[in-house]
């Protein structure tokens, strides 16, 4: 029985709150364990209450109904009815890729962690995590450094913030428009429970999760399980076949999970790599890439990625100056210049003199 079923059956939320516990004991799937549980919970939580404190603190209280309450969220089996938030609640609802892994990273994993978030932000997404130390922390810290949007899900309550080190942090990502997301009230401590639960939540705001590094007994395959059920797109990275911190990683991958190894295989593995760019850039993208025939015979398709393909939409038939290229699909300079020898190899591109790129005939 879920959160959105107990609605169902009651016909709104705010029946859930005002309902009695025999009331709720007679819902299907429930019992009487849990009905004394959700109604000692309930009553231990006055709304009236909680919405003047979170007015005074500056949080922003949605409920599953809301127009605000984040898309994606809302489709996963269970949706927590209620989220706190502190920063720009926005950030839930844009394109989120997850980054998790152990709280004892390698410095082969915190670089790496830090590296594809700052990548990731810089080509649009946002990342989301759990504000945890190790890899948590790594990414959050990555997708700043881009000047990018973050949306780090807690364990606790907003006012109950775990671990203590990370509070500039949660400050920083709060006022940087990003997002601090709480699920539980005001003086709920976290723990063991909340933990695993807060993961649910991780993944689903998220397109995609990207495990960086996990031993094979972490919580994070948690959150990659629950991405799997979410219907997301799960992701591993791989290390070193001795590393203990790497186990959890090599175990998704032979579960089926993406084996990638750089930011542009994360995006292409979600599929939007343009958002919020030009309309022209993100329809070609999804376009099929046209053949190249000769009088003489037909030859295959050359094989593209979103980011080659969005290079030739911005490359005119007179030529195109490589500043021009570099500001229409905002990527970054030595990216587009990588991907410009790419296109000369496949014979799609020419550089000219004086940085004009031109298509070949």
């Amino acid at each position: 029985m879920t959160a959105q079923q107990i609605i169902e059956a009651l016909g709104s939320l705010a029946a859930v709150f005002e309902a009695e516990e025999e009331v709720l004991r007679d819902i299907p799937g429930i019992g009487a364990e849990r009905a004394a549980l959700l109604t000692q919970d309930l009553r231990r939580v006055s709304a009236d209450e909680e919405l003047e404190r979170a007015s005074k603190t500056g949080v922003q209280v949605i409920t599953w109904d809301d127009e605000t309450y984040p898309a994606l969220l809302k489709e996963i089996a269970d949706p927590p009815l209620v989220l706190y938030v502190a920063g720009d609640v926005k950030a839930l609802d844009t394109p989120c890729i997850a980054i998790v892994g152990t709280r004892h990273p390698t410095v082969y994993g915190r670089e790496t962690a830090r590296r594809f978030a700052y990548q990731l932000g810089v080509a649009g997404y946002t990342i989301t995590s759990g504000l945890a130390e190790g890899i948590d922390t790594e990414a959050h810290i990555g997708a700043l450094k881009a000047k990018g949007k973050t949306v780090a899900v807690l364990g606790g309550a907003l006012d109950c913030l775990y671990p203590k080190s990370n509070t500039k942090l949660a400050r920083e990502i709060a006022t940087s428009g990003g997002a601090v997301v709480s699920e539980y009230a005001f003086g709920r401590q976290p723990d063991r429970q909340t933990f695993p639960m807060r993961n649910r939540i991780v993944s689903g705001l998220s397109r995609g999760v990207l495990v960086v590094e996990a031993p094979s007994n972490s919580g994070t395959l948690i959150t990659a399980g629950q991405g799997m059920d979410q219907n997301r797109s799960v992701m591993a990275i791989p290390g070193r076949i001795d590393s203990a911190a790497s186990q959890g990683c090599h175990k998704l991958l032979k579960e089926g999970a993406r084996l990638v190894t750089s930011p542009e295989e994360v995006i292409d593995e979600v599929q939007d790599l343009f958002i919020g760019k030009s309309a022209r850039i993100a329809t070609e993208l999804r376009k099929p890439v046209k053949k190249m025939e000769s009088k003489e015979e037909k030859k295959p398709a050359p094989v593209l990625t979103a980011e080659e393909r969005a290079i030739m939409v911005v490359v005119e038939e007179g030529g195109t100056p490589i500043d021009v290229i570099i500001r229409q699909t905002a990527l970054p300079a030595g990216r587009v210049n990588a991907l410009l020898v790419s296109l000369q190899i496949k014979r799609l591109m020419k550089l000219m003199p004086g940085g004009i790129v031109m298509r070949a005939s």
